[in-house]
């Protein structure tokens, strides 16, 4: 006879009893090892007897729902599936997914830039930005192994015809106008990219969609300053203030001063705090930057800012902004003011960390000397053990900040 719910209450520990006579289904049963029944199945898979439990007598598990689902999973069986392996197999992971669990490992120090640091925190927040309102609004909601060069394909055509273009708030009174745009497809499909790399080494799929997919790749900027614009920026920077009259954050100044006599990195010098200065052997003492820690050797003409320089009391930061435990934060958009009152086009606060550099090759300097000016990668493996500035290159950062003073301030030297 069919299993009936009296017969499963009565059975004694340690017995099984099948499902048999007209309606049953052959394989269904219950057992009882110890305290409660549970409905069960018998199958082979493979050659193998296996066992599946389908649950525990009581609710949702009735007799007539328990058969119902021996139907189901027997099925499974015909069909040559097997019902263990479906069931241990994980949900389907979104990108989504992938990328939530990305950004915690990322955030946790776990992925490294190319040069083998993690990731700092305003790079985390780009990511997160691109990921929020390009990634997860075009595939998020896909599956990560359905992801294929098509798909990405689609998705950097999508950035790039700026169908994710939006305004997003940020802060109280700040915004984002997410534009797209072909170097922003671009930017997405390499985040995405490192994304499905980390997916690999996880093993959560088998090889990267992305690779070998074309993006756009802008030419390497090669703008710099003129001896005309940077006499034009110097006579800017001696007003301190724009053509309406509008006076220049004096931070603003003493920064974009310092980027031209030095050659540093936008937030080299934004975050340069006071014990990173060594005024007597003329250098900066960099703890944190793009490529680890890093001296660099700096002219005359810095030192005498940087030592005039009032010191504001419990902020570490040289340039302190509002808040005194955060550096100064309107480089961006006084720098922006700073060169278009000296008439001075298609030009950012890093074009004059192309035009030091460009003054260094002007004056005869090697491509390595200009390298270590900089602050680029591959000075030696010895360079760890350094703890005085190079005086090559100490002699090299005084003529370039000295040529570099003249063409700024004329007047002055």
């Amino acid at each position: 006879m069919p299993l009936t719910k009296t017969e499963v209450e009565q059975m004694e520990p340690n017995s099984t009893m099948w499902d048999s006579g007209r309606g049953s289904i052959p394989g269904f049963g219950v057992r009882r090892q110890s305290k409660h029944p549970s409905f069960c199945i018998k199958y082979s898979a493979k050659g193998r007897q296996r066992w599946f439990t389908i649950g525990r007598l009581g609710s949702p598990w009735t007799v007539e729902t328990a058969r119902i689902e021996a139907k189901r999973l027997l099925g499974l069986v015909a069909s040559g599936q097997d019902p263990a392996v479906v069931r241990d197999q994980s949900p389907t992971m979104t990108v989504s997914d992938l990328c939530d669990r990305y950004m915690v490992a990322a955030e946790a120090g776990a992925i490294l830039t190319r040069f083998n640091r993690p990731k700092k925190a305003s790079t985390l927040a780009i990511d997160k930005g691109r990921i929020s309102r390009h990634i997860k609004p075009l595939i998020g909601k896909k599956a990560v192994d359905e992801i294929d060069s098509r798909a990405v394909k689609r998705l950097i055509s999508d950035v790039t015809t700026g169908k994710t273009a939006t305004v997003v708030k940020t802060k109280l009174r700040g915004r984002a106008n997410v534009r797209g745009g072909p170097a922003t497809a671009a930017r997405v499909a390499d985040l995405l990219s490192g994304i499905m790399t980390w997916a690999v080494d996880e093993g959560v799929i088998e090889h990267n969609p992305v690779h070998k997919v074309r993006r756009y790749r802008s030419e390497a900027r090669q703008r710099f300053l003129s001896n005309e614009e940077l006499g034009r920026l110097g006579a800017t920077l001696a007003a301190g203030k724009d053509k309406d009259g509008k006076v220049f954050n004096p931070h603003a100044v003493k920064i974009v001063t310092l980027l031209c006599l030095t050659g540093c990195r936008v937030g080299e010098i934004t975050g340069l705090r006071w014990g990173e200065i060594d005024l007597a052997l003329k250098c900066l003492r960099l703890e944190d930057t793009k490529t680890g820690k890093s001296i660099r050797p700096v002219g005359d003409a810095a030192v005498s800012i940087l030592n005039a320089q009032r010191r504001l009391a419990g902020s570490p930061f040289v340039f302190t902004g509002s808040r005194r435990k955060v550096p100064y934060q309107g480089i961006g958009k006084e720098a922006g003011r700073i060169l278009k009152a000296a008439d001075i086009e298609d030009a950012t606060p890093h074009t004059l960390r192309h035009t030091f550099a460009s003054a260094a090759s002007g004056l005869g300097y090697s491509d390595g000397t200009i390298a270590g000016l900089l602050g680029h990668k591959g000075r030696g493996v010895t360079s760890r053990y350094i703890h005085r500035p190079d005086q090559a290159l100490a002699s090299a950062a005084q003529a370039v900040s000295t040529e570099i003073s003249k063409l700024l301030f004329p007047q002055t030297t």
